[in-house]
């Protein structure tokens, strides 16, 4: 190496551990990131569609129990590109274990393993948390569906206190006792991962002296390079290396076997949960939709039927737990702690306001329009090559009953604002 390159090595040196030495001099804030906003639109939309969210409460502490609840609508036009929900599990969406999981129902089912949701069910879910990381975290509620992924739903955030020190999470034994399973096994784990790294270690080492890598793949490359490499002596390691596995394996199965007498295997079966439905006096059809790409609005023409015998209000249109209320909606099912910073409180727009009286048919247009739309990504819709939508529209009558439809359909993508003629 010339003077030159050792020259050029030292200024890209230099200005590494300048630009490393400025990072860490400027005070950077933690990212607060939200994964589901890089889900595709139609995936959030037109699958699991969530509603009547909670996070309850939102600040606790660690060891203290906690409960994220809600109700997923199994999307009727559910997407050709997704698997279809035949096996499928709640979880918990949360930046790392912040929480531990106690327990899980659906429709008052607990919910161990995974099993099939029903396309246009309705279903009630309950995840009991116990606090364990301390900090200000962003917690989803999360339907994984087998072959297709997790979907993300609505985002809250959850404060936990305390220490994580002070973390316990202890389980009674079928056999008496108790363990606390943030610490039991941990010394087995890593004594088998000191041991099972060291002889792989020792296996690499070996062959790296004899001769190493690049050298040994030089000599395969040649005719007859195979003979060249046959040594006795690296039989002899190989072999010796398969017996010290074999009976390492051996002295841990018997060891654990007699530690533990009683065990239970794997469970393999599937819980068989009954799907409730959407109760509605309303009949909605989508006549039209299109997106307003500059006004940052989904505006739908629905013909919509009364089929009751009270008198019904719109006052909410919610999509990808993205909630967009107008006075109806706000005045019926306005929740306080739902996280402001998806929901639009006045987002929602309809052009006849009157309510729709029993046994009218009437086409309705609405608009929901927020930056929102463009702050979780959803305009992508108009990228998607079906360009299909998909919702919730909530209705109450003059008794404060919610009425609930699912609506789906096509969409137009408006690239320009409408002039005046």
């Amino acid at each position: 190496m010339n003077a030159k390159n050792i020259f050029k090595l030292c200024v890209i040196g230099s200005l590494g551990m300048a630009t490393l030495g400025l990072t860490l001099a400027f005070n950077v804030s933690t990212a607060a990131a939200h994964g589901e906003r890089s889900q595709e639109p139609f995936l959030r939309m037109r699958t699991a569609q969530w509603y009547d969210t909670r996070w309850n409460p939102q600040k606790t502490a660690v060891n203290d129990e906690a409960m994220l609840s809600g109700k997923i609508h199994i999307s009727e036009d559910w997407p050709r590109a997704v698997i279809k929900p035949n096996r499928t599990f709640i979880n918990v969406g949360s930046p790392s274990s912040v929480f531990t999981r106690l327990s899980s129902k659906v429709n008052g089912v607990p919910m161990f393993t995974s099993g099939p949701m029903e396309i246009g069910g309705d279903y009630e879910y309950v995840i009991k948390l116990r606090g364990r990381l301390p900090g200000h975290h962003h917690i989803h509620p999360m339907l994984a569906v087998n072959g297709a992924g997790p979907i993300a739903g609505p985002g809250g955030w959850m404060d936990i206190t305390g220490n994580y020190k002070d973390f316990t999470n202890p389980v009674k034994l079928l056999v008496g006792g108790t363990a606390d399973t943030e610490t039991a096994g941990m010394a087995a784990g890593l004594f088998w991962h000191i041991v099972w790294g060291t002889l792989g270690f020792l296996w690499i080492a070996w062959f790296s002296i004899r001769p190493m890598f690049l050298i040994r793949a030089r000599v395969l490359a040649q005719e007859g390079g195979d003979a060249l490499l046959n040594d006795p002596v690296d039989r002899v390691v190989a072999f010796g290396m398969l017996g010290v596995c074999f009976v390492l394996i051996a002295i841990g199965f018997f060891y654990t076997d007699s530690q533990y007498p009683y065990t239970i295997p794997l469970q393999a079966g599937e819980p068989k949960i009954k799907a409730t439905h959407l109760k509605s006096d309303l009949t909605v059809k989508v006549l039209a939709a299109d997106y307003d790409v500059p006004g940052r609005a989904l505006r739908m023409t629905l013909q919509v039927t009364n089929s009751g015998e009270q008198p019904l209000m719109i006052g909410e249109f919610t999509t990808a737990g993205i909630r967009f209320l107008n006075k109806v909606g706000v005045a019926n099912n306005m929740d306080p702690t739902y996280p402001p910073e998806i929901m639009a409180q006045d987002g929602l727009h309809i052009e006849d306001e009157s309510p729709i009286n029993p046994g009218e048919t009437r086409e309705v247009k609405l608009d929901s329009r927020d930056s929102l739309w463009e702050v979780q990504r959803l305009m992508d819709l108009v990228h998607d090559p079906d360009q299909r939508f998909g919702g919730l529209i909530m209705a109450w009558d003059e008794a404060g009953n919610r009425h609930i439809n699912s609506i789906a359909g096509n969409i137009i993508p408006v690239f320009t604002r409408a002039t005046a003629s």
